[in-house]
């Protein structure tokens, strides 16, 4: 009995559940309109003041917009729907509607209705004042279509008689995803002042933003740091970002928000401009192997989804974009973290700087998934606003990083440098002291030599002979870039014949190619360069021992090809050749090539280098791997007719002081020559044209212009030609240009090696024991 009882009550509980349940949606739908019902008028009573409309206190909140009903009939229609509250979810309804009922209670009739957000796409008012209905539209048109477009967002002017009530429905449309909206109502004076207010912080943050623009790019273009160039791009394209969703497309072109392919491809790439900025900061690529993998994924990531975004459906977009911007987050953070726990310093301060950026992230991956909460009242948003100064506060954090970042990195290159300058003082004074063991033990290998018997013993001796020739060629070579380093070598140009030189080469090294089975072919020309003999003969030697020793079959060739003025001598292998990669390091010292397996110091390319930048001849290099190598030097061209050039200019002795005059306009020629005029002991003379050189009726022992001067002068060619007849002339002019007959050409690539040469003619001209000469160097 109890049994059936039971029963029974059950089934009767189940019934009332299920009626519960059936019966709720029902009663949800009364509540809110009884909320309606009971909604109380907006009442305005200051013109001081701004009055919000989203506010559930004198509103009925959001609820969707249905297409059987007209905008026009809403208000005798009704509410048919829940409310969404102050929140429309736009991804679930394109439109919704709201209504209110305000009452002016003050004198003042000219009002002005504002809605924040640029995203909503030409909101409508729909306005009843008694048997008076009509709807005002917001559109991006500016004031022809009556619409006020100002900081963060769009008004209209409606006229509320004094003392009475008025009904409005406003209706918001956006794509998928928008801020919470905020709509106020003002009066027109206040709006103004509103506005002002908005234009004195909004206007002037984008002009300082725009200045950090600038001025990153003065400072890339001055030093050409990468770093510099990725962080001014990324500070650029950030800003177009703000702007992109800011009044300015509506006020410029009167174009409606949507976030369509110009939305996504600035965002990603904002992003991958952030990323290339923060690897080139941290100098990823030198410092861990596993963070420039990470790197190069999130570039590699975020290129690949900034293509194909115009492709992707806008969910997909929203939700891919979000990871991607968490991944990005987690990276920064990441990265960051691992540089200030390892290096500390300015990198708190890199680190300091994402933060804004990141909680700015945040904001609006919680806005775009839609958790805002319940909210009675929407207060005015000023995000646009707020946008830019977090950017600001992000770009001054990272200039006081790179500042300091170019501070400790110049500081480290001082340091350096004066080690290596004081390394390299050190070694040069100290070689004789370093020479003496080696010297001593080639002296006692030469006095063993007799005493070795039996073939096992020669076969070591050998070896040991072999291994201290190999030492003291090493030991040469750091001895000589030492000496390149810390200033001590000074060249002493002169004539070089270059038959004679590259003779004493295939003599020396004939033999060497011979025991490696190589082919050593040597053109020997019949021209001269200007040069320092002692020190061009050890880069060539330099570069043909170098070419002997990575070939391993075929042959090594030196020769010799006119260019103009000037002469390329080429020494080329059939050898291992030199990736692109190693092409950039071989000139270094401190970073050998992993390329080969060949014993030596390293230092011959380093040796080349230095006498290269020395002696002012350029060096080139071409080569393929497992095809060979060939290396061009330009050489200055020397052309002379009978006459012996033994002879050379001696920098420190003169018989008698002598005097240059200078008529040259380029300034940092006319610097270059007079310090070196200074050094050969003459005394200069600068004058602003050849005319007033030659009214001033000074005697000069050579007189240098340029083209440009010569242009400029007012004398005839006879007159031109007449100043050689005192005094000689140079002038600094292109190849094959056309001068007064006796004056003596100089190239502008190799002037001053030239003007040597010249000087060095002319006094031997004025040797009592020299025959006369012509010298034509160009």
């Amino acid at each position: 009995m109890i049994s059936l009882h039971g029963h029974r009550l059950f089934r009767v509980l189940k019934a009332l559940a299920l009626m519960l349940t059936l019966g709720w949606p029902l009663w949800a739908l009364a509540d809110d309109v009884s909320d309606l019902s009971r909604m109380s008028e907006l009442v305005l009573t200051s013109t001081e003041q701004r009055y919000s409309i989203t506010s559930l206190d004198h509103s009925s909140g959001f609820f969707p917009a249905f297409d059987r009903i007209r905008f026009t009939d809403v208000i005798q229609q009704g509410l048919e729907h829940e409310s969404f509250g102050l929140s429309p979810n736009f991804r679930e309804h394109e439109r919704y509607w709201l209504y209110t009922h305000v009452r002016n209670e003050t004198s003042q009739t000219r009002w002005r209705l504002h809605i924040s957000n640029f995203g909503y796409l030409e909101p409508r008012v729909l306005i009843q004042n008694g048997d008076e209905q009509y709807v005002r539209t917001i559109r991006n048109a500016g004031f022809s279509a009556g619409t006020d477009i100002n900081t963060i967002g769009r008004s209209i002017v409606l006229d509320l008689p004094p003392q009475q009530s008025i009904t409005m429905v406003i209706e918001l449309k956006a794509q998928k995803v928008a801020w919470q909206p905020y709509i106020g109502l003002m009066s027109e004076d206040h709006y103004q002042q509103w506005v002002l207010i908005q234009d004195l912080f909004y206007k002037p943050a984008i002009g300082i933003v725009l200045g950090f623009v600038l001025l990153g790019g003065v400072a890339w273009l001055l030093t050409r740091d990468a770093t510099l160039f990725w962080g001014t791009l990324s500070a650029l394209f950030m800003l177009a970002f703000h702007l992109e969703h800011s009044s300015l497309p509506a006020l410029l072109w009167q174009s409606t928000y949507e976030k369509g392919t110009a939305f996504w491809l600035l965002a990603y790439a904002t992003m991958a401009l952030h990323l290339a900025f923060s690897g080139r900061f941290l100098d990823i690529h030198q410092h861990s192997e596993r963070w420039t993998l990470i790197w190069r994924a999130m570039i590699a990531t975020t290129l690949v989804l900034g293509t194909l975004s115009p492709f992707m459906a806008f969910e997909t977009n929203m939700y891919l974009g979000i990871l991607n911007y968490c991944l990005f987050g987690l990276f920064i953070l990441g990265s960051g973290i691992r540089w200030v726990r390892a290096y500390g310093s300015f990198y708190i301060i890199y680190l300091a700087g994402w933060i804004p950026v990141i909680l700015s992230l945040i904001q609006v991956t919680w806005i775009v998934q839609g958790s805002r909460g319940d909210v009675q009242v929407v207060d005015a948003s000023y995000k646009m606003i707020q946008g830019i100064y977090i950017q600001i506060a992000h770009l001054s954090l990272h200039s006081i990083a790179v500042i300091l970042r170019v501070r400790s990195l110049r500081e480290a290159k001082l340091r350096a440098e004066a080690l290596s300058i004081a390394k390299s003082r050190f070694m040069a004074q100290s070689s004789h002291d370093l020479a003496q063991p080696l010297h001593s033990m080639r002296v006692f290998l030469e006095y063993l030599k007799p005493h070795i018997i039996g073939s096992e013993g020669r076969k070591h001796f050998y070896r040991l002979q072999n291994t201290h020739r190999q030492l003291s060629e090493n030991f040469d070579a750091i001895m000589d870039l030492s000496k390149l380093e810390s200033g001590v070598i000074r060249p002493d140009f002169s004539v070089v014949h270059l038959s004679s030189l590259l003779s004493r080469l295939e003599q020396e090294y004939q033999g060497v190619a011979e025991e490696k089975g190589l082919h050593l072919k040597v053109q020997k020309p019949s021209v001269s360069v200007v040069s320092d003999p002692v020190l061009l003969e050890r880069l060539i030697r330099n570069l043909l021992s170098n070419a002997i020793k990575y070939t391993d079959q075929g042959k090594v060739l030196i020769g010799c090809r006119r260019r103009g003025d000037s002469v390329v001598l080429q020494v080329a292998d059939t050898g291992c050749g030199i990736s692109v990669s190693a092409q950039k390091q071989i000139f270094d010292l401190y970073r050998r090539s992993s390329e080969g397996d060949i014993a030596g110091s390293g230092v011959g390319l380093a040796i080349v280098q230095h006498l290269s930048e020395l002696l002012d001849h350029p060096i080139h290099l071409e080569s393929t791997p497992k095809r060979g190598s060939v290396f061009s030097v330009t050489l200055p061209r020397y052309r002379y007719s009978g006459q012996s050039d033994t002879h050379r200019f001696d920098e420190s002795s003169t018989a008698s002081v002598q005097t240059a005059a200078l008529v040259v306009s380029q300034s940092e020629d006319r610097m270059n020559l007079t310090e070196r005029l200074k050094r050969w002991q003459f005394e200069i003379d600068v004058y602003l044209s050849i005319d007033d050189f030659v009214h001033s009726g000074k005697s000069a022992s050579i007189l240098v212009c340029d083209s440009q001067t010569l242009a400029q002068s007012s004398l005839s060619v006879m007159q031109l030609t007449q100043i050689t007849q005192t005094t000689p002339v140079a002038c600094i002019s292109p190849p094959g240009s056309s001068l007064p007959e006796s004056w003596t050409g100089l190239a502008p690539s190799a002037m001053v090696a030239q003007l040597r040469a010249l000087l060095n003619a002319l006094e031997r001209s004025e040797s009592p024991s020299a025959d006369s000469a012509l010298l034509d160097i160009r």
